[in-house]
């Protein structure tokens, strides 16, 4: 049976069992709990198909097993850590009245009730069973696919034409699988096509280019929303794992739809065979705003520009095929390595606000977690999934948006056990590869996807010095690595601070930082800890980071951390 929500969720406690009151039926005090949040599931082509829910018939044979799954808080799922201390908006735990309920009525006999006293089935797809939802003002669908019954199915992307007149805001959006059993996870972007070229024309030109090791960008299409910090990063429009819902931006935010003759929704879907002949259509729905939001939002993964694999800072110039989602190759997980380590961390050198976390891997994914450094130095663990499971990928959507000053950054750590003691890894005696584009369920993913806004009030305005509008820089320094009785770690002897293009470094850039001259200053670092830095205290390093000034010290919350000498001689 898979895995899914008994998706009692979230519950407003309207349907409890009040004090005196007599033994709860289905049709009276069950059916609304079901009905509200479960069978969005629980009924024939969900992904909880297995078990429906939709009526008494269908409800009563797994009568024992609701009672014991609520009893043990395993249902509805949960993979993150629920007493992490941020809150989220969508944290589906039954209170207590509503686990009484379901208890009580599975030890009074599970009885039906009268037929008056059922409500409503809820309809099938859209945005779920709250009859408040309006229809979407605007629904595109991919075409029909066929699904074979076995073997490996290459990705498939269909680009479909954006049928707006004028650009539209989104406050709300669900990207939704037409069979939820074939579809492992899908991604929505809007790309433009270069003039001349159309969808049916651009797979081949693609190709040639491929053959010819051409870089994708040259293929003619690009995306058209990207984020603000990470250029040519698109902005994910839409994202689709088992356990996805409907997305509604918060009040004053939205996400932008761009409207134009080559502007394309591509859909770019994984589906998996299931051994039997299936079909999918998927589709996105959309409910626009009246008018531009305050705040526009962006959904990147939050690898950034530095990425640690097993304790080690990978290269910006390292050979090999970048993976998914990352600038970047990660070496492959080793056969039978059970705590495989990924680190991915993103600078943020102006203020921003995060609404949501969701973190993605496939097979040998097996926890993930979020950690803020503030530009103060403190260190926040914002999101923990101690089991993360491919079944059942979140979105975490922060009930209180996370507002980060300039100068912070995310630091996202993922382990990967690919060994016997994990019962879905089909391979343990196999490398296994992180890959860019078609990454089968085999293969590795390190997407930690992160949904924020900017908090800057015009990202035009450059009439300003970039320290009034709350802008700071990202820099590089050379110097000597040295720990203080407080155990903070501190560049000392460090030359003066030059600008840089980016976060992470390259072989390149280290080898030309050897030869770079000590100086007098010294700079405070910030969040050391993934760079493991006990093993270079002493020696000469290149660092980059966030630069913070205040009066009293100078700050680097560290994004690169490099030896380029294994001694440390300060300058005659």
């Amino acid at each position: 049976m898979r895995v899914s929500c008994v998706a009692l969720a979230v519950v407003l406690g309207n349907a409890g069992l009040a004090a005196g009151a007599t033994e709860p039926t289905f049709t009276k005090s069950v059916a609304p709990i079901l009905f509200e949040h479960c069978v969005k599931c629980h009924r024939p082509g969900e992904i909880a198909s297995s078990v429906p829910l939709l009526s008494y018939e269908m409800a009563r044979p797994w009568a024992k097993a609701i009672r014991q799954k609520v009893l043990a808080r395993e249902m509805p799922p949960w993979p993150a850590d629920p007493k992490g201390q941020v809150k989220f908006r969508n944290y589906p735990r039954l209170n207590q009245r509503d686990i009484d309920t379901l208890v009580a009525w599975v030890d009074a006999g599970a009885p039906k009730g009268n037929d008056s006293d059922l409500p409503p089935t809820p309809k099938a797809g859209g945005s779920g069973t709250d009859s408040r939802d309006a229809p979407p003002d605007l629904m595109i669908s991919a075409p029909e696919f066929q699904v074979p019954a076995r073997g490996e199915v290459p990705y498939v992307r269909y680009l479909v034409k954006v049928p707006l007149p004028e650009d539209k805001w989104i406050a709300a959006s669900q990207a939704r699988p037409g069979n939820p059993a074939v579809v492992h996870h899908m991604a929505i972007t809007e790309i433009a096509l270069q003039d001349g070229l159309t969808p049916g024309n651009l797979g081949p030109l693609a190709q040639m280019l491929r053959q010819l090791g051409a870089p994708n960008e040259v293929a003619g299409m690009r995306p058209i929303v990207t984020a603000p910090m990470e250029p040519g990063v698109y902005d994910m429009l839409g994202v689709y794992t088992p356990g996805s819902a409907m997305e509604r931006y918060p009040e004053g935010t939205g996400k932008l739809l761009k409207a134009g003759k080559n502007l394309y929704i591509d859909f770019n879907i994984h589906y998996q065979a299931t051994g039997k002949p299936e079909k999918d259509q998927s589709t996105i729905a959309f409910w626009f705003l009246p008018k531009p939001p305050k705040s526009q939002m962006y959904r990147v993964p939050a690898a950034g520009g530095t990425i640690l694999a097993s304790g080690q800072e990978l290269m910006t110039n390292a050979p090999g095929e970048k993976a998914e989602g990352a600038m970047v190759p990660i070496p492959p997980i080793p056969p039978f390595a059970e705590n495989y380590e990924v680190i991915g961390i993103t600078a943020f050198p102006e203020p921003v606000t995060i609404y949501q976390f969701q973190p993605h891997a496939h097979l040998r994914g097996k926890d993930f977690r979020y950690t803020v450094v503030y530009p103060n130095g403190r260190e926040e663990t914002v999101l923990s999934v101690p089991k993360y499971d491919f079944r059942w990928q979140l979105a975490y959507e922060l009930e209180t948006p996370l507002k980060l000053p300039a100068g912070s950054k995310l630091v996202v750590t993922a382990h990967y056990d690919n060994s016997v003691n994990n019962k879905y890894n089909p391979g343990p005696e196999k490398e296994v590869h992180f890959r860019e584009g078609q990454n089968q369920s085999w293969d590795e993913m390190f997407t930690p996807f992160v949904q924020y806004s900017m908090d800057r009030q015009d990202p035009a305005d450059t009439s300003r010095p970039k320290e009034q509008q709350g802008l700071l820089d990202i820099v590089q320094a050379v110097g000597c690595l040295e720990q203080n009785p407080a155990g903070d770690w501190t560049l000392t002897n460090a030359s003066g601070s030059t600008a840089s293009k980016g976060q992470s470094t390259s072989s390149v850039a280290v080898h030309t930082a050897a030869a770079e001259p000590l100086g007098t200053r010294s700079y405070q670092l910030l969040g050391t800890s993934a760079f493991n830095p006990l093993v270079h205290k002493g020696q000469k390093i290149a660092v980059k980071g966030v630069l913070i000034q205040d009066p009293k010290e100078t700050r680097l919350n560290v994004t690169s951390l490099q030896m380029v000498a294994a001694g440390c001689l300060p300058q005659p």
